[in-house]
């Protein structure tokens, strides 16, 4: 692991900031792969956190955060950032019964707030109950599942971070699109959110997320280590479909390769770089390669050039897979 050193000009942070040096970014995302961060953090309450992003302004360095860790992959050499945790900042949840509304941290995790809400005989987070991630997340990807659900129809209000002030976004205030939305590299740190949900019988509401859990168990690769739906949906497609037309199931680069129980995910044996048996180890590099194959793969097959839904942490030049994804339509289907 290259450690990330900030150069000479990056002051040394106050002590009682809290911040660590080179964290391995491998402890912190859900496949498990990934550099240091240069620097990381967990701030205690959103005044820790003000002083965090104060300092990262003053440092040059930009602010990123990191939730359940899905979704995304950092480069091997890491990411020259000030990484935070908002697991003690912004993980609370209230819910309003008499408004059938919560409004829940941005490190609050996904499966754990449709249970709560399930606990009160509130429907509305059941799509959610299989996605592992957070809500601040959630809220920069529209996170949702095939049939359509995702969390920006249920969403009230956003607030969020800016230029150190608290503001509250209204949801027309949001721009929402199929796995992404104007949150998204806005320069707004998501602090919460409100959601509107619905009564429904708590015995309905746990049906239907036994449902959804048994069919993604059943589909996806949830006991390996993965970073969720590689690529997006093409306009009219399945991302998945046109990956296993094209011949890719089982592709391996290195320790990485595409799923065989589901073509849009990409995988490997909980191996890092590093480890007792680092030959046959996983890297960010291997899936990386293994993104660009199977685009190339179908794009020659189908004419269609995939574009990754994974968020890249890194630095410098984009790498092959997001350079080469073309700005085309994108819909909701079955990831």
């Amino acid at each position: 692991m290259t450690a990330l050193t900030p150069p000479p000009s990056h002051p040394d942070p106050p002590p009682h900031l809290g911040l660590t040096r080179d964290e391995p970014m491998a402890h912190h995302t859900y496949i498990r792969l990934g550099g240091p961060a240069a620097f990381f953090g967990a701030p205690p309450d959103f005044e820790a956190l003000v002083r965090m992003a104060a300092w990262a302004r003053e440092a040059a360095l930009p602010l990123r955060v990191v939730g359940g860790g899905s979704n995304m992959l950092v480069a091997d050499e890491g990411v020259r950032a000030v990484v935070v945790s908002l697991r003690h900042a912004c993980g609370e949840v209230t819910f309003d019964d008499q408004r059938h509304e919560v409004t829940a941290g941005a490190a609050v995790m996904l499966p754990a707030l449709a249970r709560a809400a399930a606990e009160r005989g509130l429907g509305g987070l059941e799509f959610a109950i299989g996605i592992p991630g957070a809500v601040g997340g959630a809220l920069q990807t529209n996170a949702g599942i095939g049939d359509g659900r995702c969390i920006g129809n249920i969403v009230r209000s956003v607030e969020v971070l800016r230029d150190g002030q608290r503001l509250t976004l209204s949801r027309d205030e949001v721009a929402w699109d199929y796995r992404t939305t104007s949150l998204r590299g806005s320069g707004d740190l998501v602090l919460s959110a409100r959601l509107g949900l619905t009564p429904r019988p708590r015995a309905e509401v746990e049906a239907e997320m036994r449902r959804l859990l048994e069919a993604r168990q059943r589909t996806q690769p949830t006991s390996e280590p993965n970073a969720g739906s590689v690529f997006r949906n093409p306009e009219g497609d399945h991302a998945a479909r046109l990956i296993q037309a094209a011949g890719c199931k089982g592709l391996r680069v290195g320790g990485a390769q595409v799923s065989t129980l589901h073509a849009n995910f990409i995988v490997h044996d909980g191996k890092a770089r590093g480890g007792p048996t680092a030959d046959a180890a996983a890297t960010t590099k291997d899936v990386l390669a293994v993104m660009a194959e199977v685009q190339r793969r179908v794009r020659a097959a189908f004419g269609v050039t995939l574009v990754p839904e994974v968020e890249w942490w890194g630095d410098g030049p984009l790498p092959e897979p997001y350079r080469a994804a073309s700005p085309h339509p994108q819909r909701p289907g079955s990831d």
